[in-house]
């Protein structure tokens, strides 16, 4: 089964987790700098109880005031032998703080375990004490205390950062969520728009159009993709409809010929005027049948992808071929043609498409001009293009819409398609062929009535 992915549900959570890191960085630089600042403020204090112990044993006025309650335990060594050590170590008379040797005039803060078995921080110091005979004495101190408060005070602003962090995350997830679903809501309102539209009836959707209350770029594009295929959409569909009676018609009409003229003939089976053409009436007949219907399938094939084989023509060679298979219509065929081949070489071209395209061009050029109209043919070699162009002068004038509406499958000119000799399919033939050789196909006329159609094809 496919995992859904859900585009609001990675936003929300995306968004969080950018969110939720950079707080987390800066909560981690908050912590560590509290917790160095709480470190040097932990040390500034015995520092400070330490030059205090020192000022009061070297004062011949004022001894050490100390007491068996204090939080601070200290030890002094001069000439390394032990010359005070604080009341509350008293009950510990074998126990000695740390005493290691270090620089003179430096400290040192060390963890350790304190005679009451806590945790603790130790600060050692040694320096050289002058006396006022002019001697001086090596002097070593050392003062300890518990990091319980420390420990406690740390813990509790870490359970405060961690309780913030939560709480954070959570509001952020909130309005992420909210932000993220207001900002979706054009999306949203399309989506239900999209839901409305019933396919299955054309009634309600002949004049459907997506829009938006406000105008959003992402949403506009999807926007106005849609409402491009439906307009494509509905144009497929009218020209379906418009297709699929045009071949009922032009097949009806010679169905209903060979009706009609068979019914005659079994009415009056001894009539020598019918019996005389009936046969060749039946055949004419079936021509035109199987004429449309072979042009209905080549429209067909191509319609979709058909194989292609490129290989060096000679223009010349296909234009002979091409006025010996029209010869049966126009007999007058080569004096009709001229034409113009400004060309050095061979064409790189699929043989089918490429004669499939000039016999059509050609053959409506011969048959909608004058019976002894002349047609051109120029064949020129452009820098990055061969441009192919047939040229006749048309009795019909058409507009721009209307030469349009040319490569339309079965469209003709006259709607009452009073010409069974024309099914509208040549150029249709030639459009599609064009699309599957990325040729481009433009047809054109001019205000004296030069009817021109140009195939460009790439090199």
């Amino acid at each position: 089964m496919i995992k859904t992915r859900s585009i609001k549900r990675n936003l929300i959570n995306t968004i969080s987790a950018i969110f939720g890191l950079f707080i987390i960085i800066v909560y981690t630089f908050i912590d560590t700098s509290i917790d160095d600042w709480a470190q040097q403020q932990f040390k500034t204090g015995l520092k400070e109880k330490m030059e205090q112990i020192k000022v009061l044993l070297h004062d011949d006025v004022t001894p050490i005031v100390d007491n068996s309650s204090s939080h601070y335990f200290y030890q002094i060594w001069k000439n390394n032998q032990t010359i005070k050590r604080s009341a509350n170590l008293h009950p510990y008379p074998e126990l000695n703080l740390r005493h290691t040797k270090i620089a003179t005039n430096s400290h040192q803060l060390v963890q350790i375990i304190m005679p009451n078995n806590t945790p603790g921080q130790a600060l050692l110091s040694s320096y050289i004490h002058r006396n006022k005979d002019g001697s001086s004495d090596y002097m070593y101190i050392t003062v300890a205390t518990s990091t319980k408060s420390l420990n406690r005070i740390t813990g509790i602003l870490d359970l405060l950062l961690i309780g913030s962090f939560l709480l954070s995350m959570v509001i952020i997830r909130i309005v992420t969520k909210k932000i993220v679903s207001q900002g979706l809501l054009p999306l949203d309102s399309l989506n239900q728009q999209i839901k409305t539209f019933n396919n299955n009836n054309d009634d309600s959707n002949k004049h459907f159009i997506f829009d938006g209350n406000k105008h959003y770029s992402e949403i506009d594009l999807i926007i106005n993709e849609l409402n491009n295929f439906l307009a494509i959409n509905r144009n497929s569909i009218e020209n379906e409809k418009r297709i699929t009676s045009d071949i009922a018609h032009e097949i009806k009409t010679p169905i209903a010929e060979l009706i009609t003229l068979t019914e005659v003939h079994q009415r009056f089976p001894d009539d020598e005027r019918l019996a005389k053409t009936f046969t060749d009436d039946i055949l004419k007949i079936s021509n035109r049948m199987r004429i449309i219907v072979e042009n209905l399938l080549l429209l067909q094939r191509t319609s979709s992808t058909i194989e292609l084989y490129k290989e060096p023509l000679y223009m010349m060679v296909l234009l002979d071929e091409i006025q010996q298979r029209l010869a049966f219509k126009y007999s007058n065929i080569t004096s009709r043609m001229t034409i113009n081949i400004q060309l050095k070489s061979a064409i790189i071209a699929d043989e089918f498409s490429l004669k499939t395209i000039l016999t059509n061009l050609i053959d409506n050029a011969l048959f909608y001009s004058l019976p002894d109209g002349n047609i051109k043919i120029n064949v020129l070699d452009n820098t990055q293009q061969i441009s192919i162009e047939v040229v006749n002068i048309a009795t019909i004038h058409y507009s721009t819409t209307e030469l349009e509406k040319l490569i339309q499958p079965l469209y003709q000119y006259d709607s009452s398609r009073s010409n069974d000799s024309r099914y509208g399919l040549g150029l249709s033939i030639v459009s599609n062929i064009c699309k599957i050789n990325n040729y481009r196909l433009s047809i054109t006329q001019s205000v004296n009535g030069d009817f021109s159609v140009m195939v460009r094809m790439p090199k």
